[in-house]
């Protein structure tokens, strides 16, 4: 073997053990992107839970905000359900003697 087919196997070796460290290097890499990427997959599962319970308790804040304005409408609404409570209450009072 020559002189200069050592220098090339010697710069093969190298080459090699550059190659298998750059894979390794990746494959752990790899590994831990992947961990991230199910760790945002869990994240994005909680805030769009927490984006629903969120859109579902403005619909409720909406309504009730609708219920307790002041408009004429509102307030003729509540008088009637006022009215009817009331009635309700006779009825059971009646009932219980």
């Amino acid at each position: 073997m020559t002189d200069d087919d050592r220098l090339l196997l010697n710069d093969l070796k190298a080459n090699v053990q550059q190659l298998f460290s750059e894979y390794e290097r990746l494959t752990t890499e790899k590994k831990l992107l992947e961990n991230k990427v199910e760790a945002l997959k869990n994240e994005i599962e909680l805030l769009e839970q927490a984006r629903t319970d969120l859109s579902r308790n403005n619909e409720q804040l909406e309504i009730a905000n609708q219920i307790l304005s002041g408009s004429d409408e509102n307030r003729n609404a509540k008088q009637k359900i006022n009215r009817l409570i009331r009635e309700i209450d006779k009825c059971i009072a009646l009932l219980n003697k």
